[in-house]
């Protein structure tokens, strides 16, 4: 409760009646004259310093525990920072790979419908060039089929002769 909500309660904040019975029993104590009353009043002025004390240290640690030093507090935002950076460079990732799936998407799209279109042009010697390398490829595979061809007839003139002797 605050001192302001205390008095309107009609109670005394503890503070005032601390310090007024601290300085209460200090002049009873320096005004007594019996030396076993003025060591019980000082032993009494020394408990209530120390029950002050406690109170204040309480007090602190209740405070504190409210309101967390600036280092805890400057941590938490620190981290919540970097979880933020982190949350947010995922979904650019996962976005960039969205993008990256749809970019393939429309390239294939586009190759299947326009297959001319996703070729460069060539000029004429290109198209020359071109013709004369699929020319040559031709011809190279024909000669490979031929000599294909001609060693299978070799081969089968021997597996007929082989085959013969069985017939007759």
């Amino acid at each position: 409760m605050s001192a302001r909500a205390s008095r309107r309660h009609g109670a005394i904040p503890w503070r005032r009646l601390t310090v007024l019975g601290g300085v209460a029993l200090a002049v009873a104590a320096w005004g007594a004259e019996d030396p076993a009353v003025r060591a019980l009043q000082q032993h009494q002025l020394q408990r209530q310093q120390q029950q002050d004390a406690l109170q204040l240290r309480m007090l602190q640690q209740q405070r504190g525990a409210q309101n967390p030093p600036a280092d805890a507090q400057r941590q938490q935002a620190t981290d919540l920072l970097q979880v933020d950076q982190q949350q947010r460079q995922q979904r650019e990732m996962e976005q960039l790979r969205i993008d990256q799936r749809q970019r393939q998407q429309q390239l294939h799209d586009r190759q299947g419908i326009e297959p001319g279109s996703a070729q460069p042009t060539e000029d004429a010697a290109g198209q020359q060039n071109k013709a004369q390398m699929d020319l040559r490829k031709a011809q190279e595979q024909s000669q490979q089929q031929l000599r294909r061809f001609e060693s299978e007839l070799q081969v089968k003139p021997a597996a007929d002769s082989a085959r013969s002797p069985k017939l007759e």
